[in-house]
């Protein structure tokens, strides 16, 4: 019997007594026998790769722990392409949670080939060469975008759930902690399908980022492929085109132009039509101009568009300013820190976990509601609509829980 056969048949039997559980447990729970499970234990066996990943994830370790060797591509080609990238990831309780990843999947495929059902989708992939300039990522990654939304028809409506989008084009997300610097993981092989792994650190809007971002290399990549986006890796072409394709997905152009239409904004100063008179046959000009200042956006006015679409008070502006809506002077001035710092506390305020629990001796209100009537005031207070005392009122009619009459009045100060 071989020394490695004996050390992992050692590691297996510790590790199996470590977690409390007997042979017949750890049989039921990985759908195997518990003859092969004695059998691995006493080396009278080898253990597949499937079957290994499956004992690390229930026993919630790594193969280093099992095999007592690094990992290698012959035994665990995923986690060995995903330590190529990444080293960083090779942290022992890195791989223990990545492990638990590799084996849910592992299981799932166990269970879909012992019930006979049909492989997951998953989107159709897009054949592209390698971006060669950074203009080639981003116009790549805007048609991708673009294609995607209209494959699922999506049109203009925001996406409330992008794990649950993702899902249901037999792509697996996960969420799991990470080193800091490391955002997402996406990864494709035979053995495990197609998934999108986050970091757990990550707050909402930047977890919806993750996994749209991840989902271009889902609709790009090969079968094998692994993708690790880190901070390290941001400027690489395909990580920027992956970035197009997300502020796409979750910003549509069109969708954005209309949104900053409904707040009476996103046009000219001044317009000018023309008009055949039926009198003198001839054109007649009319020009129309708009109300000094109503034009403005305002920072407040991207936090709303963020606020609706999910994303970040950044990507928006981004994607304002792509869209034809900012120039690069109002993109400048609505990052200043101070208005990023604002926009931020803005939207905590009415983020969806804030809204009250309905209750029988109160109007709760569950739509936007609060955050239109509060975006609404504030911008009126900004032309001279209103006055201080009005935005008192206000404030203490919206009962918005930590928005106080001073801080009301800040927000909208700085809009100003």
């Amino acid at each position: 019997m071989p020394p490695d056969r004996e050390t992992v048949a050692r590691n297996l039997r510790t590790a199996r007594e470590n977690r409390g559980l007997s042979q017949h447990a750890v049989a039921r729970k990985l759908g195997v026998s518990r003859t092969l499970v004695a059998m691995v234990e006493l080396g009278n066996r080898p253990v597949t790769d499937e079957e290994l990943l499956g004992f690390a994830s229930l026993y919630g370790c790594t193969l280093v722990d099992l095999k007592g060797t690094q990992v290698s591509e012959n035994d665990d080609p995923v986690t060995a392409a995903l330590l190529k990238v990444a080293p960083e990831l090779a942290a022992d309780e890195t791989q223990r949670y990545l492990h638990g990843v590799l084996g849910s999947l592992l299981s799932a495929r166990h269970l879909d080939r012992l019930l006979e059902r049909p492989s997951q989708r998953e989107p159709p992939r897009t054949s592209l060469s390698a971006p060669r300039t950074l203009a080639d990522a981003l116009r790549q990654g805007e048609q991708l975008g673009e294609w995607e939304r209209a494959r699922l028809d999506l049109r203009m409506q925001p996406i409330e759930d992008v794990a649950a989008l993702v899902a249901a084009q037999g792509i697996h997300v996960f969420a799991i902690d990470l080193p800091g610097h490391v955002s997402a993981l996406f990864v494709k092989h035979a053995s495990i399908g197609a998934a999108i792994v986050v970091n757990a650190s990550l707050d909402d809007t930047r977890r919806r980022w993750a996994i749209a971002h991840s989902y271009a290399h889902a609709v790009v990549e090969s079968p094998g492929a692994v993708r690790v986006s880190s901070l390290t890796n941001a400027k690489e072409l395909v990580e920027r085109r992956a970035d197009a394709f997300a502020g796409v997905l979750l910003l549509p152009t069109g969708a954005v132009v209309n949104a900053v239409a409904g707040l009476g904004k996103g046009q000219p100063s001044r317009q000018v039509q023309w008009v055949l008179n039926g009198a003198t046959d001839r054109p007649m000009r009319n020009e129309e101009r708009s109300t000094p200042g109503s034009q403005l956006v305002t920072y407040l006015d991207v936090a709303h568009v963020a606020r609706r679409f999910g994303t970040t008070y950044r990507a928006t502006v981004a994607r304002m300013l792509g869209a034809g809506l900012l120039s690069e002077t109002d993109s400048t001035r609505l990052l200043r820190p101070k208005l990023v710092d604002l926009a931020g506390e803005w939207l905590a305020l009415f983020s969806p976990e804030r809204v009250s629990v309905p209750s029988r001796t109160a109007v709760s209100v569950l739509s936007d509601l609060n955050a239109e009537r509060a975006h609404m005031v504030a911008e009126a207070y900004r032309r001279g609509l209103v006055t201080k005392a009005d935005l008192s009122i206000e404030a203490l009619s919206l009962q918005v829980p930590d928005l106080s009459e001073a801080r009301l009045l800040a927000f909208a100060e700085a809009a100003r």
